[in-house]
């Protein structure tokens, strides 16, 4: 592939992946008093961020490898699409149920005391910021790959940064819905 369809190609994605990582650090710096208020969620949040993005920019490869096969053409109907939203599923509904037992293990060693309530409270909020923004960055990884597709453009150019940078976003907004939806669990 030419050098320069690359950087035309993703040059402006970048730029806008640039601005989609301030508000992502915006949306966490407007977190304290959530993040106060669940002492050790700020632990898992990382791992939740990268968890998300990773998946989804791994399921925007598979697509994209898919389309370049030919496998793709139905989309979501077909047996790759659905295979690929299962296993993207499963896995996010995996790890997400991971982070809290992880955070129990390592709270021996944490200044302050993670309560069987607080846990509880904490693998509420994972699981379904992880399912939830699953689901979102499912269909934002479809609707990549069908855009630059139609628009000629090679969907393995912008599909990783794009879903990286929504995933954080869309990760902390969910977040923080569900850790003051759930917050009260423990107040």
């Amino acid at each position: 592939m030419d050098r320069k369809r690359v950087v035309i190609e993703t040059l402006p994605m970048l730029l806008l992946c640039v601005l989609g990582g301030a508000l992502a650090g915006s949306v966490l710096a407007g977190m304290e008093r959530v993040l106060e208020m669940i002492p050790g969620l700020i632990i898992i949040v990382p791992a939740i961020i990268d968890m998300r993005g990773n998946i989804s920019t791994a399921l925007s490869s598979r697509l994209g490898s898919a389309f370049h096969l030919g496998l793709l053409h139905q989309g979501l109907t077909s047996d790759v699409g659905k295979e690929n939203v299962k296993g993207s599923l499963v896995l996010g509904l995996f790890t997400s149920s991971l982070f809290p037992v992880f955070l129990f293990f390592i709270s021996f060693i944490l200044p302050f005391e993670i309560t069987y309530e607080l846990l509880g409270v904490i693998f509420l909020v994972s699981i379904f910021t992880g399912v939830t923004s699953g689901l979102i960055l499912i269909i934002l990884s479809f609707l990549i790959v069908a855009t630059s597709i139609k628009f000629g453009v090679d969907p393995d150019n912008i599909s990783g940064p794009v879903l990286t940078t929504a995933g954080d976003v869309f990760t902390l907004i969910i977040l923080f819905a569900y850790a003051n939806l759930f917050g009260w669990l423990i107040l």
